[in-house]
């Protein structure tokens, strides 16, 4: 399962576009600093999940749109959730691609400049997961009071 994670965290992480630079990045970063690499793949799944609910409410709404009014309510719930995911997934790929390029001009001074880079990321990412946690537990408790 491990594989499979980390195949959809690279092609996620760094999309069709920079099918070159996969591997490079997704070692520096994983070398540099584990743990934002690590964080990194969880926010990954985090918006696989999320994105996965909202297809299946999406589907629901579709097949029963007398109950629009309540499917949209639980659908408003999830979409900031992923809003905020994916611009903070997408905020962090451009950090470790703008480090992984200063490392790659001068080697000393990115693996410095990412290490402090990459700190703020690190608490950034865990400050973005903690949140969605609680959303997600939030929007999950709810659905089940009802």
């Amino acid at each position: 399962m491990n594989k499979h994670i980390f195949i959809l965290f690279v092609l996620i992480f760094i999309g069709c576009d920079h099918e070159n630079t996969v591997e490079p990045v997704t070692l520096f970063v994983n070398d540099i600093n584990p743990e934002l690499y690590r964080t990194m793949i969880q926010m990954n799944q985090e918006r696989v999940l999320v994105e996965n609910k909202i297809i299946r409410l999406s589907e629901l709404k579709d097949r029963y749109p007398n109950q629009r009014q309540m499917i949209n309510r639980s659908l408003d719930q999830w979409r900031p959730l992923l809003k905020n995911l994916n611009e903070t997934v997408t905020h962090t790929n451009n950090q470790v691609e703008d480090a992984y390029v200063a490392y790659k001009i001068n080697e000393i001074q990115g693996r410095n400049q990412f290490s402090l880079i990459s700190k703020t990321l690190l608490k950034d990412a865990h400050a973005v997961l903690a949140k969605a946690a609680i959303i997600k537990s939030t929007i999950e408790n709810a659905l089940h009071e009802n």
